[in-house]
């Protein structure tokens, strides 16, 4: 099984209409994929949904039982690792992701333009995923 760590913007495009993310979850939905996250996906995720989107209270709730049932594995990075990334001027969101990556020696499969350019030692596209 291939294993990967994905983040809130490559997430959130398994569930877009342009199907971006439409071949990563096919995957992970077959048994083929296994997804490493740090514990602030979930967060990351609803957070997008509330403000980027302005989705109602009662529909986030509903959301956050979905994500809490996809059964992804979670962690966080070392201490050093994220310590690394942040005095390399991630921000701290972005850090834990790329932390996490470099930590467990897993491609980051992200769809923000900001980290596949500023962590491309360890970031991927969702399309190249």
């Amino acid at each position: 099984m291939r294993r990967i760590v994905l983040d809130a913007s490559a997430l959130l495009t398994w569930f877009a209409s342009d199907n971006s993310g439409k071949e990563l979850r096919a995957e992970y939905e077959e048994g083929l994929l296994g997804v490493v996250a740090p514990h602030g996906l979930i967060a990351d995720v609803l957070a997008e949904l509330a403000m980027g989107r302005s989705w109602p209270a009662e529909r986030l709730v509903r959301v956050a039982a979905e994500l809490d049932r996809l059964g992804f594995e979670f962690r966080e990075p070392q201490l050093e690792e994220l310590a690394a990334w942040l005095g390399r001027g991630l921000e701290p969101k972005h850090a834990s992701y790329a932390a996490l990556a470099s930590t467990l020696d897993l491609p980051l499969i992200t769809a923000d333009p900001e980290l596949l350019r500023r962590a491309p030692s360890v970031a991927r596209s969702i399309t190249d995923g």
